[in-house]
């Protein structure tokens, strides 16, 4: 098996003091390392230390490996589009490194480090204590959109704020997307749909009464008054995302009936080699 790290130079030695480059071991358990979230084969973990970390991992389950087949990772597909993102004037967590662990062009496992803010929390989290943050993450969404930003999963969960930096900053973005500018009162069908995920999002909180009150703060970024035709664009887009989230409800006994299963870190050891190439490579 063969691995590659993408790696900022200037966090070698603080990753280092932690364990080896390996994909493996950058997923086991152990003291400090605190699971926050997880599917069936990912997961988010906070290594305490100095600095704190945030680690997310992915080892494939037997279904979807084929589909990994010389596509990059969504770690390496995440950190590579922050960084294009930062260069735009969007404001990301730098990643400090990434791996991904492959047989035959096939991804193994994958993983991707950065530092972690224990002062920062999702807009999911902060919306409960205070709903307001969700109008300020809307104009920061209108600002990103204008640049060219479309996110992909564009849940508040998926967002972070406070901490360290002053803006909302994305986060758990593969399927973002830089594109062209865009021009007041247009919105494609990818801006629409990010609208449609922060809106179900928002319902879901029960934070605004309505969900699609926070389109005031993004209509004000795009000079775009007309809040009910607005409404009525991504309505197609919410109810669809709505359909999809009742279906998978109303089948998870049947095809998790003893409950979402948990992802399983990769063994250590083995014959492995591994690659280190500069993290402007990625």
């Amino acid at each position: 098996m063969a691995e590659r790290w993408w790696l900022d130079d200037d966090h070698r030695t603080a990753l280092s003091a932690r364990t080896a480059f390996d994909v493996a071991a950058w997923m086991q358990s152990g003291d400090g390392r605190t699971l926050l979230s997880s599917d069936r084969q990912s997961a988010a973990v906070r290594w305490d230390g100095e600095p704190p970390l945030l680690v997310k991992w992915r080892a494939p389950i037997p279904g979807r490996k084929g589909k990994t087949l010389l596509r990059p990772s969504r770690e390496r597909a995440e950190a590579r589009i922050m960084r294009a993102a930062a260069e735009h004037g969007i404001p990301c967590p730098a990643p400090w490194a990434v791996g991904e662990r492959r047989r035959l062009g096939v991804l193994v496992g994958a993983v991707m480090i950065r530092a972690y803010d224990p002062d920062a929390s999702t807009a999911a989290e902060a919306a409960r204590e205070e709903p307001g943050v969700l109008f300020d993450v809307a104009y920061a969404l209108g600002r990103w959109h204008k640049a060219g930003f479309v996110h992909g999963d564009c849940y508040p969960k998926n967002i972070l704020v406070g901490g360290e930096a002053r803006e909302p900053r994305p986060i758990g973005c593969p399927k973002a997307t830089l594109g062209q500018r865009l021009a007041p009162l247009s919105a494609p069908d990818g801006v629409l749909k990010d609208l449609a995920q922060y809106a179900v999002g928002c319902a879901a909180l029960h934070s605004l009464g309505d969900p699609f009150a926070f389109l005031t703060a993004w209509g004000e970024v795009h000079g775009h008054a007309d809040y009910d035709a607005l409404v009525a664009r991504i309505t197609p887009f919410y109810e669809k995302i709505l359909e999809r989230k009742a279906e998978r409800v109303r089948s998870r006994p049947e095809r998790e009936p003893e409950g979402p299963p948990q992802p399983t870190p990769l063994p250590t050891g083995g014959d492995v080699r591994a690659r280190m190439l500069p993290i402007d490579a990625l």
